[in-house]
């Protein structure tokens, strides 16, 4: 958010760990020279201010202190952030809305000779959600350093609009550590580079596709000596929900961090009317992605019994890489389709390929 965009609010004083009176805490550094003494004003080193969901930017609209596209965000589980700005100075500058931090008309000394201002603040809106909600402290931990100074949370990150501001050694370390359920995700706001990211969750818009309806008929015909049998319109119509996964609550971790879990669950009418049409969901669905064709890693089914026959729930996982986003599915349920009552296995005709297009970008 520019802070020029805004009319600027006045800042909410609730929030401020700032006071005027802090300027006046100041260290002072006095020389003598002969007889008459002369003195210095500085801000001493780890002076330091916070404040919480400042609302608008600090930062002025432009500059080298913004984070260019992404290389502010960090995303976990349960977490997502975006430093908005990070800032180095002797002197308070103008064009800074440090009001929302330091409070109306309060002024600062300038550090001392190889100490300067730290300033870093987390974006308003980070612009990313995380998948899931911290349910304990144990989940989620932050740390975040500006030279000496560190700043913990426990169950929490910085929130969105914190403002850090300190006296720190001129050119101090920035840092930003993120463990989140035992995974650890690091910033190094000074060489704005990133490590252990969990790389599904930058990538893609969502993580669950449902595709539309696939539908078909067949029919089924086969003879026994003077005997002949047959099914006509043998109707399916069929969804494939698809999910692109890293974690699960119950679970933990599912994937390594360079890669994903690609989910795929699909209904499917087992039998019904005395007929049964099983089918072998590894070769009735082929799927494919950027690097070729995928083989299935689990498969599992559910069964719910109707009245007349069942109704079964196939998922299949696949191992993907974090940078996959788009995939292949054919759908070719082959017969043939078994009469258990006379024993008669019944070959189809009228089957067909579908072909279904996934996208998570």
């Amino acid at each position: 958010m520019s802070p020029k965009d805004i009319a600027p609010a006045s800042p909410n004083a609730a929030r401020r760990t700032a006071f005027a009176v802090l300027a006046a805490a100041a260290a002072l550094s006095v020389s003598a020279c002969g007889e008459a003494p002369t003195g210095t004003l500085h801000t001493r080193a780890g002076y330091t201010v916070t404040s919480d969901e400042v609302p608008v930017s600090v930062c002025p609209a432009e500059g080298e202190h913004r984070f260019a596209g992404d290389e502010g965000l960090l995303v976990g589980a349960h977490f997502a952030l975006r430093v908005e700005c990070v800032a180095s100075f002797a002197e308070i500058p103008a064009d800074f809305q440090l009001e929302y931090v330091l409070g109306e008309n309060v002024q600062l000394y300038s550090p001392e000779p190889g100490y300067e201002f730290t300033l870093v603040q987390f974006a308003p809106d980070p612009g990313k959600a995380p998948p899931f909600t911290v349910n304990d402290g144990g989940d989620l931990s932050a740390t975040l350093k500006v030279g000496d100074e560190e700043w913990d949370f426990n169950g929490a990150v910085p929130a969105p609009g914190a403002v850090y501001l300190t006296v720190a050694k001129k050119d101090a370390p920035i840092s930003l550590e993120v463990v989140d359920a035992e995974r650890t995700q690091t910033i190094d706001m000074r060489e704005r580079t990133r490590t252990g990211l969990i790389e599904a969750l930058y990538n893609g818009s969502t993580n669950i596709v449902n595709t539309d309806v696939v539908e078909n008929s067949v029919d089924g015909y086969t003879s026994t000596g003077s005997y002949e049998y047959w099914f006509d319109d043998w109707q399916y119509s069929t969804q494939f929900t698809v999910t692109r996964e890293v974690f699960e609550p119950d679970t933990g971790w599912v994937a390594e961090p360079d890669r994903a879990r690609l989910g795929i669950t699909f209904g499917w009418l087992h039998s019904g009317s005395g007929l049964e049409w099983s089918i072998d969901p590894e070769e009735a669905l082929k799927v494919s992605g950027p690097e070729g064709a995928l083989t299935a890693t689990a498969v599992d089914h559910v069964d719910e019994d109707w009245s007349d026959g069942i109704w079964r729930t196939y998922t299949l996982q696949y191992d993907v890489p974090a940078s996959a986003l788009a995939f292949e599915l054919k759908f070719h349920p082959e017969g043939p389709v078994q009469w258990p009552e006379e024993d008669i296995s019944l070959p189809i005709t009228g089957d067909k390929t579908h072909d279904i297009s996934v996208s998570f970008e």
